[in-house]
C-alpha cells in the first residue's frame, strides 16, 4: 500500500518500532511479517528465505523482504501471525458447541 504525504505520517504496528538507516548499496534481509515502511525510491525485492526451496521450509520463514540502500526501513518488534498465535493460545476453549445434525 502506497502513500505519498506531505507533513506526518501515523503509522501503527505490534510492539515497538524500529529503524534501519541503509547506506548506498547495503543490504538488509527481514522477514515480511516486521516490516512496517520504507521510503518509495529504496529497493525492495521479496524473495524465498533461503537460496533452495527446501532450505526455505526447513527456515520456517518463508518469505523475507530484501532491501537496499540508501535509505530508512521501519520494522515492528513483534510478527502479526505469531502474535494472533499468541493470544488464541490464552482464549478459554468454547463452553457450548451446537450441533446442527
Amino acid at each position: 500500500y502506497q502513500r505519498r504525504v506531505h507533513g506526518t505520517v501515523f503509522v501503527g504496528a505490534l510492539g515497538a518500532i524500529h529503524h534501519r538507516d541503509l547506506a548506498v548499496g547495503e543490504e538488509v534481509i527481514i522477514d515480511n511479517g516486521h516490516v512496517v515502511a520504507w521510503p518509495t525510491g529504496m529497493s525492495m525485492k521479496i524473495t524465498k528465505a533461503s537460496k533452495s526451496l527446501l532450505g526455505t521450509a526447513k527456515s520456517g520463514e518463508g518469505l523475507v523482504c530484501r532491501f537496499t540502500g540508501p535509505g530508512r526501513v521501519y520494522m515492528q518488534s513483534k510478527n502479526p501471525s505469531a502474535y494472533a498465535c499468541y493470544t488464541e493460545s490464552l482464549l478459554p476453549p468454547p463452553i457450548c458447541r451446537h450441533d446442527k445434525n
